[in-house]
């Protein structure tokens, strides 16, 4: 059942949460918490049922989406260079506000799919631009390390994430799965950068 496979993509993204805190990068670590959380949700949806208790965790998927979601470039610009940090709280405090203020007019209607239950936008806007613009972001942070690292996970991850957000409009669980395979990215990423870091190379943390 799609519940159950959902059920499956937290428990996955859960972990490489844990591994990610364990190797001291909280920044992924707290966003893999909340894609982890979506997932959790989506896939207890249909036991919980419709009702204020659902629609409020639903409520809280998009703000986790909204407030977390563009820390990730924080993270890509500290792997990148330490000079980009500064700029890159900038920019990700600008999509955060964009998309908070975005929650305020947020609607929620109950809508199946295949066996889950969830609440989505009855206002759809068009595509999420913030999490759009942190995915590219982190596509050419990808290409930048697979150049100078010969490591191509966090390009690939990414590109795996775009390519199946889009998809995710007809197969939604495609975006879990997405973002479950970004997080294996950056997980392994994070290993490579640890183990240059240990060989005596000085890189940012994020």
């Amino acid at each position: 059942m799609i519940s159950v496979l959902y059920g499956g993509l937290a428990l996955i993204q859960l972990a490489l949460a844990v591994q990610l805190a364990r190797s001291g990068r909280w920044i992924p670590f707290v966003v893999g918490m909340g894609v982890a959380y979506d997932s959790a949700v989506v896939g207890a949806g249909r036991l919980i049922g419709e009702g204020a208790g659902l629609e409020a965790l639903n409520t809280g998927r998009f703000a986790v989406h909204a407030i977390l979601t563009p820390l990730l470039i924080v993270h890509g610009a500290a792997l990148v260079r330490r000079g980009l940090v500064v700029p890159a709280w900038g920019l990700a405090g600008v999509l955060i506000v964009f998309e908070v203020v975005g929650l305020a007019d947020l609607r929620l209607e109950p809508r199946w799919w295949s066996d889950t239950l969830r609440y989505v936008s009855a206002d759809p806007s068009g595509p999420p631009i913030p999490a759009l613009i942190t995915t590219v972001i982190l596509l050419v942070v990808g290409l930048v390390l697979w150049v100078r690292w010969r490591t191509p996970w966090l390009f690939l991850g990414a590109a795996a994430l775009l390519a199946t957000a889009g998809a995710a409009v007809a197969l939604p669980v495609l975006g879990n799965a997405g973002e479950a395979v970004l997080f294996a990215a950056i997980a392994a990423t994070v290993d490579r950068d640890g183990r240059r870091g240990a060989a005596g190379v000085s890189l940012g943390r994020g």
